[in-house]
């Protein structure tokens, strides 16, 4: 059967207004957050080995909490230790998934494959920012969200654009700021898709990687993966019975909004 690929891009400079992210739940210990800021010093001056130390220490302390892994993942990834990177990158999507998307309609099984497959989009994408010198992106599970939703409705009502037909939902600025009470500085979408014509399951890493090689032979996608300014990155999977996949990369500059 023939693969057919389409992919999409759009990066929009926006005001910034400053209000707070959610922050961590309430059992979050001081202790935690502390080792967060301090780890994340860390990771800006690239020492990789102290972040690890100090995250894990974060992670048993608070082990709920999206922050320490969404960080692991970027500190072991400086460090080249990409398999535990992988790891981390699919926890977040996971919690993204169990915590804050627990209505997608995906039953486990699914929803295990859709973590890995987005978490493994998300180490390909920090992948080539470390390749070009670029700071690492945190993934958040929120903004995982933005992207799965949009996945979800462009699967559902049968359209491929950057621009819904549900009116509260028509630009990305738009469906961000129904999971977020403000707007991001710079915010980029990537979108692409992958299908068989008949049956044939479509999703795996292989293809994932494949359909990530394939953004990247876009000028307009590598710019907006490359983009010095962002700060964070959320990726959201659908798919279908066939195992047809929709793909939103979402990217963010959230300097001035505090995650905790």
């Amino acid at each position: 059967m023939t693969r057919r690929f389409q992919s999409i891009g759009l990066l929009v400079g926006l005001a910034a207004v400053v209000l707070p992210v959610v922050g961590p739940a309430a059992d979050v210990s001081q202790g935690a957050i502390q080792l967060v800021r301090s780890a994340e010093q860390d990771i800006s001056a690239q020492r990789g080995k102290a972040a690890i130390e100090k995250l894990q220490q974060a992670a048993d302390m608070a082990p709920e909490w999206y922050v320490p892994p969404a960080r692991l993942a970027t500190a072991y990834q400086i460090c080249g230790m990409e398999t535990a990177a992988l790891q981390q990158y699919m926890r977040v999507q996971r919690i993204s998934l169990e915590r804050y998307d627990p209505g997608s309609g995906f039953n486990s099984e699914v929803r295990q494959l859709l973590a890995e497959a987005e978490g493994y989009m998300s180490l390909l994408v920090n992948r080539t920012r470390r390749q070009g010198g670029r700071r690492l992106l945190y993934t958040h599970p929120q903004m995982a969200v933005v992207g799965r939703r949009h996945a979800l409705e462009m699967r559902d009502k049968d359209y491929f654009s950057h621009d819904s037909p549900t009116p509260s939902r028509r630009t990305i600025v738009d469906r961000f700021r129904l999971v977020f009470p403000f707007r991001p500085r710079v915010l980029g979408e990537n979108l692409s898709r992958r299908w068989r014509r008949g049956q044939g399951y479509t999703l795996s890493l292989a293809k994932i990687r494949a359909s990530y090689k394939d953004l990247l032979g876009s000028h307009g996608h590598r710019r907006t993966i490359l983009l010095p300014e962002l700060t964070h990155l959320g990726i959201g999977i659908a798919v279908n019975d066939k195992g047809d996949y929709w793909v939103s990369q979402i990217f963010a500059d959230m300097t001035g909004h505090p995650e905790y």
